[in-house]
C-alpha cells in the first residue's frame, strides 16, 4: 500500500447535528440530560453561567481516563523521536503530576453533589499507574516496537479537533486515539480504562474503520481497529467485518440520526423542540452520575429560576 497522509479532512461548518457514539448514548438513556448537554443555550430558566458550571463538572473515573490518555499521547510522541527505553520512574511521576493537576483544577460531581467529602487521589493515582504498567508490559507495546517503529513519520496521535467525518454522506464524529501504518494496512488503537462494553465498543470500532476509509481513501479491508483495555488487566477487542455488514451499520447510524433529528424544530439549524418534550429517565445510577441532576430536582421543586 502506498504511503497515505493520515490527516483529517476539513469540512465547511454546518449547524446540523452530527452522529457520534457518545451523543446517541446520552440521547438513548435520558432525553432531558441530552437537552441539557447539547442544547444548553436553549435553557431559559437557568442562568447561562450556571449551565456552563454544570457542563464543566467532571468525575473521578473520567479524569483518570483523561490522565491515562494524556500519558499515552506523551509516550507515543516520545517514541516518534526516540526508541530508547522508558525511564519508568520519570514516566509515573509525570502521570502523578498530570492527575494531581486535574484533581486540583476541576470541579467533581462527587464533591459538588456531596456524594463524598473528598476524593481518594491515591487510589486514582494507583489506577493510572496500573493502566500504564499494563500497557508497558503488554503485548501491544512490544508489537509497536517490532512492527510500527519503522514508519513513525506516518503516525497520527490524538489528532486535534472533534474528528468530524462523513459516514455514508452523514455528518458524524469519530475521533481516534492512535492511527499508524504497518505493512500494507492501517491500524487504529483506542485506549479504555473503564468497564468493557463489547457491543458499544464494537460499534465504535466499526465507525473508526469506515471513517478512516472515507477520510484517507484506504480500502476498508486494509484497516484494522482495536480496543486496548488497560484496567484492571490488559485485554484487547478486535473486530472483523465483511463489506455486507457496512450496509447494516450505515442504516443504524441513519436511524439513530433521524431519531435525534425528530427532536429538532429545525433539523437543518439544529434547533430543538421545547424542553418539555425531552422527558427525563430517572434511575439511581443515571441520576447519580448526571451533571444536571440539580436541575431536575430544582424543576420538581420550582426553584430553578
Amino acid at each position: 500500500m502506498q504511503t497515505v497522509e493520515l490527516k483529517y479532512p476539513e469540512y465547511p461548518f454546518t449547524p446540523v447535528l452530527g452522529w457520534s457514539i457518545s451523543r446517541h448514548e446520552v440521547f438513548d438513556k435520558c432525553k432531558r440530560q441530552y437537552f441539557y448537554q447539547y442544547y444548553s443555550k436553549h435553557v431559559r430558566d437557568v442562568p447561562h453561567y450556571k449551565m456552563a458550571k454544570l457542563k464543566d463538572l467532571t468525575a473521578a473515573p473520567l479524569e483518570i481516563g483523561n490522565a491515562v490518555h494524556d500519558c499515552m499521547e506523551a509516550l507515543l510522541n516520545r517514541l516518534t523521536k526516540s526508541d530508547s527505553g522508558i525511564d519508568e520512574e520519570k514516566f509515573f511521576k509525570f502521570a502523578d503530576d498530570k492527575l494531581k493537576e486535574y484533581f486540583s483544577k476541576k470541579t467533581f460531581i462527587e464533591i459538588y453533589y456531596k456524594q463524598a467529602e473528598s476524593l481518594d487521589i491515591n487510589a486514582a493515582s494507583e489506577k493510572v499507574r496500573v493502566c500504564l504498567d499494563n500497557f508497558i508490559n503488554g503485548p501491544c507495546y512490544s508489537w509497536l516496537y517490532m512492527k510500527a517503529m519503522t514508519n513513525r513519520t506516518g503516525w497520527m496521535i490524538e489528532p486535534a479537533g472533534f474528528g468530524e467525518t462523513r459516514l455514508d454522506g452523514m455528518k458524524a464524529y469519530c475521533k481516534m486515539d492512535f492511527l499508524f501504518p504497518v505493512d500494507s494496512g492501517v491500524y487504529i488503537l483506542d485506549w479504555k480504562t473503564g468497564a468493557k462494553d463489547r457491543a458499544k465498543h464494537a460499534a465504535q470500532l466499526m465507525g473508526y474503520a469506515v471513517a478512516a476509509s472515507s477520510n484517507f481513501s484506504i480500502p476498508w479491508n486494509k484497516i484494522f481497529p482495536k480496543i486496548v483495555y488497560l484496567y484492571p488487566q490488559y485485554d484487547e477487542l478486535e473486530i472483523t467485518f465483511c463489506e455486507s455488514e457496512l450496509t447494516g451499520f450505515f442504516q443504524t447510524i441513519r436511524e439513530q440520526t433521524e431519531a435525534m433529528y425528530s427532536y429538532c424544530r429545525d433539523a437543518g439549524q439544529n434547533i430543538p423542540i421545547d424542553i418539555s418534550e425531552f422527558a427525563p429517565s430517572p434511575s439511581p445510577y443515571l441520576c447519580k452520575n448526571c451533571k444536571f441532576q440539580e436541575l431536575c430536582s430544582c424543576a420538581q421543586a420550582g426553584t430553578c429560576a
